[in-house]
C-alpha cells in the first residue's frame, strides 16, 4: 500500500495568504488521491471559510473551525491531526509557497527515511519587513495564478532560512545535532501520522505566539524520533505584517516550555540568548570527562554542619558525594550522571537540569554547594546561576579544585563574575571550599 499526506494548515483571517498556499496545493504533479488537506480555522471572522470550501472541488479538503478563544494554533493544528486519514502528516503555515512536486518528495523522504522528521527550507522565515522591495517583487509573483513560481526566482537568495548554516553543517544529518528539536519549525515540517498521535500530538496549554512547536518538537526527540532536513523540501513563506508583537506571548510561552520541561537543554533555551545552545549542551555532555565527581574528602562538617532543611547539589558528582553531604536533591548537569545517581539512589531528587530558572520559592534549600561545573559555565550564564541559587538557598557553597586541565574544553572560566563574593572557608587537598554571597550595591 503506498503512502499518502496529510497537509494540515492553520490559519487565522488571512484568507489571502491561505488562497496563495491553496493554489500551489492545487498545482502539485501527484494524483490528488494520495494527499488531502486539512484547514484548520483559530477563529477568524473573515472570508477564510468561504475561500476554504472554494477549493473543494480540486482538492480532498475539509475545512474545519474552532472558536476564536486566542491565538491556538497548537489546538487548530490538533484539529487537523485528529482528521487526518493519510500516513504523513505535514505542517504547513498559511502563506507558505511550495512547489508542484512537494508532495511527490514529501513521500519520497518517507519512504527512504522511515521514523523520521522531515524538516523543509522555508525561505523568508526571517523576513519581517513585507514593503522591502524584494518582498513586494515576491509577492507580484505570488498573486499570479502560479505562485509556486517564486521558488524558482534567484532573488529568493535573499531570503533565506535561518537554520540554513546547521542544514548544510550536519549535512542535513541534524541527529548529529545536541539540540535537534530547536529545528522542528512547523512552517513546514513532515511527520509520520502514528508518531503524532502517540506522543500526544500539540500541548493545547499553549496559548498565544510560539514555542508549541519546540515543545512537540522535544517530545519527539525524547521518543527517539529521528530529525532530518531535505533540500527538496523547500518553500517560501510570504513575508506579511503581524497583527501582534510575537514577542509579547513568544517569551511567556517559553517559560511555558521550561516549566514543562524542566532540562538543561530546555533551560538552556531560555537563558542562553546570543550564545549558541548547541555548543553549551556539548559542552556540558563532555565537561564531566574532565572534572571531579567523587570529591572525597569534602564532608558536611566542612560546609554547613546542620543537617535540617533540604541540600541540593549542583554539577557533576557521585552517588558516595551525595551520600556524604545528606544531599537531597541533585541537579546533574549531564544525562548520563542524572540516570546514574537515580539508579544508585532511588530516593534522591535527581533532575538533568543546572538551576538556571526554577520554580520554587524562595529559600527553599537550606544549602546548596557547586561542585567545578562553574569553571565551564560562561560567564554571562554563571551570573543567573548564580542568583538563582542565592535565591532558593540560604547558603551557596562553590567548590574549587586546583589543578584541572580543560584546555580541550570550548568554554573555560575558571573565574567568578563581578557582584558575587568568594570567602574561603577551608581547602581540603586540592579543592578549596567557598562560601558565596553577592557584593553589597555601593552608591
Amino acid at each position: 500500500m503506498g503512502m499518502g499526506v496529510t497537509v494540515i494548515i492553520p490559519t487565522y483571517n488571512r484568507s489571502d495568504l491561505l488562497e496563495r498556499t491553496l493554489v500551489c496545493l492545487k498545482h502539485q504533479e501527484k494524483d490528488e488521491s494520495l494527499f488531502e488537506v486539512i484547514v484548520c480555522d483559530d477563529g477568524s471572522n473573515d472570508d477564510t471559510k468561504e475561500i476554504a470550501c472554494s477549493f473543494e472541488s480540486y482538492l480532498d479538503l475539509r475545512y474545519c473551525y474552532q472558536k476564536d478563544l486566542g491565538f491556538r494554533a497548537g489546538t487548530a493544528r490538533n484539529m487537523g491531526l485528529h482528521l487526518a486519514k493519510h500516513e504523513i502528516c505535514v505542517y504547513l503555515d498559511t502563506g507558505v509557497l511550495i512547489g508542484a512536486d512537494l508532495i511527490r518528495n514529501i513521500i519520497d523522504f518517507h519512504l527512504q527515511y522511515a521514523g523520521t522528521i522531515g524538516l523543509g527550507t522555508v525561505h523568508g522565515m526571517n523576513q519581517k519587513d513585507d514593503q522591502h522591495p524584494i518582498a513586494r517583487y515576491l509577492q507580484s509573483i505570488a498573486l499570479s495564478e502560479h505562485p509556486e513560481a517564486c521558488l524558482r526566482n534567484p532573488m529568493l537568495k535573499t531570503y533565506p532560512d535561518s537554520r540554513q548554516m546547521q542544514f548544510d553543517f550536519y549535512e542535513n544529518d541534524l541527529d548529529r545535532s545536541s539540540a535537534p528539536w530547536s529545528f522542528f519549525w512547523t512552517s513546514m515540517v513532515s511527520v509520520e501520522t502514528h508518531v503524532l498521535r502517540e506522543v500526544g500530538g500539540f500541548d493545547e496549554s499553549f496559548h498565544g505566539w510560539g514555542h508549541e512547536d519546540l515543545e512537540l518538537g522535544y517530545r519527539l526527540w525524547k521518543a527517539g524520533i529521528h530529525f532530518r532536513s531535505d533540500p527538496a523540501l523547500h518553500a517560501l513563506h510570504l513575508p506579511h505584517e503581524q497583527f501582534h508583537p510575537v514577542q509579547m506571548t513568544s517569551r511567556k510561552n517559553h517559560l511555558h516550555f521550561v516549566r514543562l520541561h524542566q532540562e538543561l537543554p530546555v533551560e538552556l533555551s531560555y537563558v542562553n540568548e546570543a550564545l549558541n545552545l548547541e555548543m553549551l549542551l556539548a559542552q556540558f555532555n563532555v565537561a564531566d570527562q574532565y572534572l571531579p565527581q567523587d570529591y572525597e574528602h569534602i564532608e558536611p562538617s566542612d560546609m554547613d554542619p546542620n543537617q535540617e532543611g533540604r541540600r541540593l547539589a549542583v554539577g557533576y558528582m557521585s552517588s558516595s558525594f551525595v551520600d556524604r553531604l545528606s544531599i537531597t536533591d541533585v541537579f546533574a548537569c549531564n544525562q548520563h550522571n542524572a540516570e546514574v545517581i537515580r539508579t544508585e539512589r532511588p530516593t534522591i531528587n535527581t533532575d538533568f537540569k543546572a538551576g538556571f530558572i526554577n520554580f520554587c520559592e524562595d529559600d527553599y534549600y537550606r544549602m546548596a554547594v557547586i561542585t567545578d561545573v562553574w569553571k565551564v559555565i560562561p560567564l554571562t550564564l554563571l551570573i543567573v546561576l548564580l542568583d538563582e541559587l542565592l535565591r532558593i538557598a540560604k547558603q551557596v557553597y562553590l567548590l574549587d579544585t586546583a589543578g584541572l586541565d580543560l584546555e580541550k574544553l570550548p568554554i573555560v572560566g575558571e573565574q567568578l563574575p563581578n557582584g558575587f563574593n568568594a570567602e574561603p572557608i577551608r581547602r581540603i587537598g586540592k579543592t578549596g571550599v567557598y562560601d558565596i554571597t553577592r557584593l553589597a550595591m555601593t552608591t
